[in-house]
């Protein structure tokens, strides 16, 4: 599975990537494995119904590790929640663990306009850095054009463009697109427009391309 198709099928499934890593600071650690849970704010969480992840050794950063973890985009109806996460440590007989970290789960709406109402589809890929750009997990977003009432900005607009060219093409322009992106409040996020043009009267016009700033992608820090 891509990259790409797994950040999507999260989308989904109303979920979200974060990368959590651990550097070793002393030889001999066998595994490092993470327990993270989440909760509305003020409630404690349940460790026993707890997830986990083994992180797994980097192989071009000696000393770190890392493991994706898969969070949901709403808790309890609330798109803002807390999650709660400590690290289980083995070397050879001994084991220990962590303090407890918790983090305050936000969401940031991003914008794209279409001036020239070119596109049918916008979608966003984001992904939040825990230290290198290149360690953010992607995540996909289909954002949702104004004026469409039957599509949604947050998780559960449609993974796969669904046939809307004429309704589209109706709307006045421009045409804005709004979607949603989640991350530790703090902790910068960057992303990109995923731009699609499918559906019209000539199958020959559909493309699609990746909008990225010239390669940098944008940032906003939550």
């Amino acid at each position: 599975m891509s990259e790409l198709t797994a950040a999507v099928r999260a989308e989904t499934e109303q979920l979200f990537g974060l990368r959590r890593t651990w550097v070793d600071t002393v030889p001999g650690i066998e595994m490092v494995q993470v327990h993270y849970a989440w909760t509305a704010p003020g409630r404690e969480p349940d460790w026993e119904a707890a997830d986990t992840r083994v992180l797994t050794p980097s192989e071009d950063s000696p000393g770190l590790r890392t493991a994706v973890i898969e969070v949901p985009r709403q808790v309890d109806g609330s798109r803002e929640y807390l999650l709660h996460h400590f690290f289980f440590l083995v070397t050879g007989d001994e084991s220990s663990t962590s303090p407890v970290l918790t983090e305050e789960i936000v969401a940031r709406e991003i914008t794209y306009t279409d001036d020239t109402g070119a596109w049918t589809h916008v979608g966003i890929g984001w992904g939040v850095s825990p230290g290198l750009p290149d360690l953010a997990a992607p995540n996909y977003t289909a954002a949702a054009m104004e004026g469409l009432s039957f599509e949604d900005a947050g998780a559960g607009a449609p993974a796969e463009p669904a046939p809307i060219h004429e309704f589209v093409r109706a709307q006045p322009l421009p045409h804005v697109f709004h979607g949603l992106v989640w991350g530790p409040r703090g902790f910068d996020l960057g992303y990109v427009f995923h731009l699609v043009r499918a559906g019209g009267p000539r199958p020959e016009d559909d493309t699609e391309v990746w909008e990225d700033n010239g390669g940098s992608g944008w940032t906003i820090r939550l």
